[in-house]
């Protein structure tokens, strides 16, 4: 007899639950179903920051090389030494101006030779228009009495010859072609100015000179070129990327630099990023790609050369986004949407676009306001266009609690609480 009770009402308790289940999932337009929220949150506005880790090295921002050029004179000797700090306009090496001012003797001697050959030639047009003669002398003829053959006599006008034009003309060709040589003869003295003129600013540039703020990195005594390098003591950061990384990063992202064993971080920005691998390729081997990072303020307080730094690319930058936790964004078949927690007590079931994902926080691009109510619930337990409540917390219902309350806190939940009747 007792094991038909129980049966009995085992077989109540079946029918009661399935009549229950089949209501609530089958039956929303008769039975509206009181939705039990435990877990909820609200819509948040913050900046979200996509990082790619990577690491890099200080190094020097610029260096100078400096060329010994043998044109400009032979070389006299260093000024500094390896090692020594400098500063723009500190003398390095300097030639040697021996053979500079032979050089422009040479070229005034060669200037003086020509001045001379003009002289000349202007002394022999002078002459040449000082003899030249006349060419509008008049000749008079003369008239004589000859007899001929058979013995008549006959009178003869005789013309005297007149070498005048000829010797003129000879005379003028010859000045013409003297004035020529005598212009070629300034084309070459300007041409020997231009190069003494070359020397005299040789001969003021003996000294090369520093350009940076920094240190003599190295010294060629051997005069191989470079022969000297200096290295600035403002610094920038180099590191490598992997094939992946290389393709995501630009230049002009801002780059969070931190150092092992301490909590100081410095800002800067990439500024150059090398698509050409540091090694020849190869087939099987992985290839690393060079770029650097400029920092937005150099440190009063040097860092070492070679330093390790600890890098945090920014790939991705959303400022001012509405996010809420990955579990509050629900996936259908074709489109995100959020159980939205309203104000007059109703479930409402609210198309999302999401945006950037990063760890278990979601954007959302549009469907959501600031400071909304989203559900954390899985699907299954609520019902959309359906009333919700939440557990009693009766130790938030304190005097102490409401006091931390703002004057706009409080109206705001008195005009929700209007609103919802």
């Amino acid at each position: 007899m007792k094991w038909k009770l129980i049966t009995a009402l085992a077989l109540a308790i079946a029918i009661f639950l399935t009549v229950n289940i089949v209501l609530i999932f089958k039956g929303e337009e008769d039975i509206r179903r009181v939705n039990y929220i435990t877990k909820w949150t609200s819509v948040k506005e913050q900046d979200l920051l996509e990082t790619m880790p990577s690491a890099g090295v200080y190094i020097p921002k610029e260096e100078q090389h400096l060329y010994y050029d043998p044109n400009n004179g032979s070389f006299d000797g260093f000024l500094v030494q390896k090692g020594e700090a400098v500063e723009p306009g500190t003398e390095l090496f300097q030639y040697s101006p021996e053979d500079i001012n032979a050089t422009r003797a040479s070229f005034q001697a060669e200037i003086d030779r020509l001045r001379k050959e003009i002289t000349s030639i202007d002394q022999h047009i002078s002459d040449m228009t000082r003899i030249q003669p006349n060419t509008n002398t008049n000749t008079t003829s003369q008239t004589n009495r000859a007899t001929t053959n058979n013995g008549d006599s006959v009178v003869v006008e005789v013309h005297p010859f007149d070498a005048g034009p000829y010797i003129s003309q000879s005379i003028a060709r010859d000045i013409e072609d003297k004035k020529l040589e005598k212009s070629k003869l300034e084309t070459e003295i300007e041409k020997y100015e231009d190069l003494i003129q070359s020397t005299d600013t040789t001969l003021m540039q003996l000294t090369e000179t520093s350009e940076l703020s920094g240190t003599v990195k190295d010294i060629k005594h051997e005069l191989d070129n470079p022969i000297i390098t200096i290295i600035s003591n403002d610094q920038k950061i180099e590191g490598n990327l992997n094939e992946d990384e290389v393709q995501q990063v630009l230049p002009g992202m801002k780059v969070f630099i931190t150092y092992d064993n301490s909590n100081k971080q410095i800002n800067g920005v990439v500024d150059e990023v090398f698509t050409y691998p540091n090694k020849k390729p190869a087939v099987g081997k992985e290839n690393s790609y060079r770029f650097t990072v400029q920092l937005e303020e150099q440190m009063e307080q040097t860092n070492i050369y070679g330093q390790h730094v600890n890098l945090k690319i920014i790939t991705n930058e959303v400022t001012d986004a509405l996010t809420i936790p990955v579990r509050g964004v629900k996936k259908g078949e074709e489109n995100y949407y959020s159980y939205v927690l309203g104000t007059g007590g109703i479930v409402d079931r609210r198309k999302i676009e999401p945006g950037l994902k990063l760890n278990q926080t979601q954007e959302v691009k549009s469907g959501l306001e600031y400071s909304e109510l989203v559900a954390m619930e899985r699907p299954l337990f609520i019902k959309a266009n359906q009333p919700f409540i939440t557990r009693l917390a009766p130790t938030q219902n304190t005097k102490a609690s409401y006091r931390k309350l703002s004057g706009g806190e409080i109206a705001k939940s008195i005009t929700k609480g209007f609103l919802a009747r």
